[in-house]
């Protein structure tokens, strides 16, 4: 059982931007990180172990019995993903002061905490980050998404305000949608999104920046170009594909020119851009037809990605199976689901490694 929901477990009160925390005196040094309406995210120290986490209490936990769903359905994902090599959100743990079900209505989530997210980065080197930096970044994404993939889960939420960065340039990937779909589509939208994020990291700026669905397709084919109608045909998605009958035939961008090296003027030194041989990853990622488009496995494989790809050092998890997930329970059902888990969770033992780099 998870120690801090027992009844010696000691406890204090803290207001966070003007929302009470209850913690477990391990935790200290609380500073707010962000908020909305359904939770509010702090940073804090665990005194155990000397590691900054974060910790995300969950507003309105048993609102209705849809976000009572999404909340075991996140809380399932975050165990069955606990991994110290995956480079996923790790879930150092996971409490609850109540003390009994008939109480239970707040949960606190300990993840590891990362100092930045990949907006930083991007703002930090707009125009400036170097191929060799968006090469390991985008084989780390690829490196993650293979382990989720392999789960049977599509992330879809894939951008760079949820991707974390640590001091020691590791990536940590979190707050997925939480797809269990069909796949075919689902992982092929990853891939996409993570040449969406390549081509932000060679330009320094968003590279699709549509008002809204209709004029992001416009702004997709301004780059790629316009794809085959009977591609569009296959989406079955009437209002887009006549809106884009009626636009004119683009062709694709030269992406030499547009990704390619650029070189200081006085210098002769390449600046910013990417190899010939990236820029033929980069087309594979963002080709218009999903059934084309590689699946993570494939895209690890390609020649650019050679120098850090290893399947040996890539973790996989097992499939996902609940059952569970496709039910509709009533809120007390859900309540009780998650009341269960919470009690039942342990902290895996590298979470309690000591860390000795922070200064308390």
């Amino acid at each position: 059982m998870n120690e801090g929901n027992t009844n010696e477990y000691k406890w204090y009160t803290i207001d966070i931007g003007g929302t009470q925390f209850k913690l477990p005196v391990r935790y200290q040094n609380v500073a707010l990180i962000t908020q909305d309406v359904n939770s509010v995210i702090v940073r804090a120290i665990d005194t155990e172990t000397n590691k900054y986490v974060a910790i995300k209490k969950v507003n309105h936990l048993f609102q209705n019995s849809i976000w009572a769903k999404r909340i075991y359905v996140k809380l399932k994902l975050l165990i069955h993903f606990n991994h110290r090599e995956a480079l996923v959100v790790q879930l150092r743990n996971v409490y609850t002061p109540e003390q009994n079900l008939d109480d239970f209505q707040t949960l606190y989530f300990v993840f590891n905490y990362v100092d930045y997210d990949l907006n930083a980065i991007i703002r930090c080197y707009r125009w400036k980050l170097p191929e060799d930096r968006i090469k390991y970044y985008i084989y780390s994404l690829l490196r993650i998404l293979k382990f989720i993939h392999s789960a049977g889960i599509s992330h879809r939420n894939l951008k760079p305000e949820n991707i974390g960065f640590n001091r020691s340039s590791n990536i940590t990937v979190g707050y997925y949608k939480v797809f269990l779909g069909d796949k075919r589509y689902g992982d092929k939208l990853d891939i996409w999104s993570v040449g969406c994020i390549m081509g932000e990291f060679i330009l320094g700026q968003p590279l699709f920046c549509g008002d809204d669905s209709l004029d992001q397709f416009d702004q997709i084919f301004d780059i790629i170009g316009t794809p085959d109608l009977a591609i569009l045909n296959d989406y079955k998605i009437s209002e887009i594909t006549s809106y884009i009958r009626r636009l004119p035939v683009r062709p694709r961008i030269d992406y030499n020119e547009c990704f390619g090296y650029r070189c200081s003027p006085t210098r002769k030194k390449v600046t910013y851009g990417i190899s010939p041989e990236g820029i033929d990853f980069l087309d594979s990622l963002l080709t218009f037809d999903y059934r084309m488009r590689p699946t993570v496995e494939e895209a690890l494989m390609h020649p650019y990605l050679k120098e850090y790809h290893n399947p040996a050092k890539e973790p996989t998890a097992e499939l996902f199976l609940d059952e569970n997930v496709d039910e509709d329970y009533e809120i007390d059902t859900w309540k009780n689901l998650i009341w269960q888990m919470v009690q039942e969770f342990e902290p895996p033992s590298w979470a309690n490694e000591i860390d000795e780099t922070v200064e308390l």
